[in-house]
């Protein structure tokens, strides 16, 4: 009884701000994937919660005292060591749950990208004579404002959901060109008109290499809940081709059950795809049906830096199962699951939750996935044929 009165008047004693952090602190711990934190362990983690709960200050009602407690926050975080686990205040929060609420239809035509290094939001491609790229948006872009909201701390989703709202209304977007990051590098205020945006479908062509053997070519540049079916129409159209390719240049990931359900189309039964593990070591593994799968046609995917996520899910387990050819340069190398909460104040936590694991058992986060042939000119303009030039 004793004991309880106590830690009820400790827990009074904090303030709301300190209660934030430790609320922040206590969802991280539950949840974070890496036990250790970073070689922290639980005692130096823990100490990271003693320190920031002392270093936040009495703050007022003003925004700028609010921001106090927020970097506090971040600076907690930050020692883990992990770009993906980040605060996100509540107005950041509260755009993201609006996206999600549906409603809103038109975008600018990117797709985006937390870059780890810099911790800063990327345009990782713009979709052809799409907003954004009319606006004068560029590849590798860093985002640095949406409609006077900064974006330090966002993740890609928050950026991606502010972005989107009613066709036909005008959005301004701060950038730096470039991608560096440098503070000299200046920012460019743009002004674009969201459009209804269809993510981009996948296409299938065919096209014939030297000494005439026909070739089908299936472009995916994104994963969407359409993505798999478009696939299979895919490679009724390419049937009969002596090898079927598989662009993935360019593709950020997106939706990653259809990552695991595009691989499933070429593996047969019982194969392992992916596995995902928790921070108590617990799998769950995604395994090939088999049913209508084509295990024959020989197989090639086209990658470079910019494939990630479920891409990357999709061309390991195509890999680890000797099923395909992975050519191109080494992939961009996001191998986590985050989960995004909301707190008490309105704000929200996203928390690097569970990590992948391809089907030979390599983590690849970090580190990408190197291909089995990188050819002397695979860029993202050259054609695929180019690509392949000499492997067929």
């Amino acid at each position: 009884q004793q004991h309880v009165e106590l830690v009820q008047s400790r827990a009074s004693a904090l303030t709301e701000e300190q209660l934030l952090v430790t609320d922040v602190w206590r969802e991280v711990t539950r949840q974070y994937v890496d036990t250790t934190y970073n070689g922290l362990g639980e005692d130096g983690w823990k100490q990271k919660r003693l320190d920031a709960v002392k270093s936040v200050p009495n703050v007022g009602p003003e925004r700028e005292d609010k921001e106090k407690v927020y970097s506090v926050i971040r600076k907690m975080l930050s020692s883990l060591g992990d770009p993906y686990t980040r605060f996100l205040t509540p107005e950041q929060y509260e755009s993201l749950t609006a996206y999600a609420r549906g409603g809103s239809s038109g975008g600018v035509g990117v797709q985006l990208m937390l870059d780890p290094a810099s911790g800063k939001v990327l345009v990782l491609n713009t979709v052809k004579d799409g907003p954004a790229e009319k606006a004068g948006v560029l590849p590798g872009d860093v985002v640095v404002e949406v409609d006077g909201m900064e974006m330090n701390g966002a993740t890609a989703e928050v950026v991606a959901a502010k972005c989107r709202g009613e066709a036909g209304t005008q959005l301004n977007l701060a950038v730096r060109h470039g991608g560096d990051g440098r503070a000299d590098s200046k920012v460019q205020q743009l002004t674009v008109t969201r459009e209804p945006i269809k993510s981009s479908p996948v296409a299938a062509s065919t096209f014939d290499m030297d000494g005439g053997k026909k070739v089908g070519l299936i472009k995916v540049p994104t994963f969407s809940t359409q993505t798999t079916s478009q696939v299979s129409d895919a490679l009724r159209q390419v049937r009969g081709s002596s090898a079927v390719v598989m662009d993935l240049r360019g593709n950020a990931g997106g939706y990653m059950p259809a990552g695991v359900d595009v691989a499933k189309l070429f593996l047969p039964p019982q194969t392992r795809v992916i596995s995902e593990v928790d921070k108590s070591g617990r799998s769950t593994i995604y395994v090939a049906d088999g049913i209508g799968s084509d295990t024959v046609v020989p197989l090639y995917l086209l990658v470079d830096k910019r494939t990630a996520s479920a891409s990357e899910i999709l061309t390991a387990a195509l890999q680890d199962n000797h099923r395909a050819t992975v050519v191109g340069e080494k992939t961009f190398g996001k191998g986590r699951i985050q989960n995004v909460q909301e707190l008490e104040d309105g704000s929200g936590i996203a928390v690097t939750k569970a990590k992948y694991m391809t089907p030979e058992g390599r983590d690849i986060h970090g580190v990408g996935i190197t291909p089995n042939k990188i050819p002397k000119s695979c860029g993202p303009d050259d054609s695929a044929a180019t690509c392949l030039s000499g492997l067929l």
